[in-house]
């Protein structure tokens, strides 16, 4: 993945300043993204929620009252961000960014590994029903050789009977009627099941057919999950690699931010978040950051600038449905 494809902005001017102007080629490009980017501590609000006039919303807000709870926030995260020198605030640009990039992979891999998980599911299912079709296909040959040899028996019979019968009708010497009947009604009762299982034999082979026909498709659809699990499985393998790689840069591009600084920083913004039922309390969050590594500490302010990003959208979204 090229995370330089990625468009992040972060202005150490603007964020020092505090909402002074915005990017409106930027704001234009950004605004059309498929989902939240972080807000990076200055007016540059990247949102795709319905909102695409993010000139509007930093005039709305410039014009609040100093008070207001969007303006006090978005104060806090300008002075958060003044603690920070400017090399630090680019290192942390390009760090939220990658940073978005494991996150999306971390994604992507769920993705992969929960439709492993439904193939192999599906793999287990589709063995039984093979199973299955098999013992039906083996029945359904050994019930077809029965009726295949009960059939070519009673026709050696029938046909024995045929014969004594024309060789009585052939005799004139004396009146072999009463036999001759009695023939003809053995002939016709073997005649009737010799059909009988002339039909069950058809069945059978139908069975067979069908059932092998289906055990193809089973078969057919074993195979493409089984490639779909393999292919899935590199595929993570592959999402691994690029996560433990975008891991590095990140520590690399942390360089310059010492391991204290950056969980307080993690600290000050999760404060900033607004609290939700998926959210982590910030001792969750403290007690996760203890054993932390640099790449998932700057995770803890992604995920707050998202969170922070979507309250200050939400806000304003319900303050222009109540001026309507």
């Amino acid at each position: 993945m090229n995370v330089t494809d990625r468009p992040v902005n972060l202005d150490p001017n603007l964020i020092k300043a505090g909402y002074n102007g915005v990017d409106d080629s930027k704001v234009a490009a950004e605004s059309k993204q498929a989902q939240l980017a972080p807000i990076l501590f200055g007016s540059n609000v990247l949102v795709s929620y319905g909102i695409t006039d993010i000139e509007a919303l930093v005039a709305q807000l410039r014009n609040e009252n100093a008070d207001t709870r969007l303006s006090l926030k978005l104060k806090s995260l300008s002075s958060i961000a003044d603690g920070l020198s400017t090399q630090q605030l680019q290192a942390l640009e390009k760090s939220l960014a990658l940073a978005s990039s494991v996150k999306d992979l971390e994604k992507s891999q769920n993705d992969l590994q929960s439709g492993i998980d439904r193939a192999k599911a599906e793999l287990v299912t589709l063995q039984m029903q093979t199973e299955s079709l098999e013992r039906q296909i083996e029945n359904a040959r050994e019930n077809a050789k029965e009726y295949n040899k009960s059939v070519e028996e009673q026709q050696a019979k029938k046909a024995e009977i045929d014969r004594k019968i024309a060789k009585l009708e052939a005799d004139a010497s004396a009146d072999h009627s009463a036999e001759i009947a009695d023939l003809r009604e053995r002939s016709d009762a073997l005649g009737a099941s010799i059909r009988s299982a002339e039909d069950a034999l058809a069945a059978e082979t139908k069975k067979i057919a069908d059932a092998t026909a289906s055990l193809e498709g089973l078969k057919t659809r074993a195979a493409e999950l089984e490639k779909g699990i393999a292919e899935g499985t590199k595929a993570i393998e592959r999402n691994k690699n690029e996560i433990s790689g975008l891991r590095s840069q990140i520590s690399a591009c942390l360089s310059s931010i010492d391991e204290s600084s950056l969980k307080t920083l993690a600290k000050e913004v999760a404060a900033l978040a607004p609290p939700t039922e998926e959210a982590e309390s910030p001792h969750d969050v403290e007690k996760r950051e203890e054993k932390a590594e640099a790449a998932d500490i700057v995770a803890i302010i992604r995920d707050s600038l998202d969170a922070i990003a979507r309250d200050i959208l939400d806000e304003v979204a319900e303050r222009r449905v109540d001026m309507v």
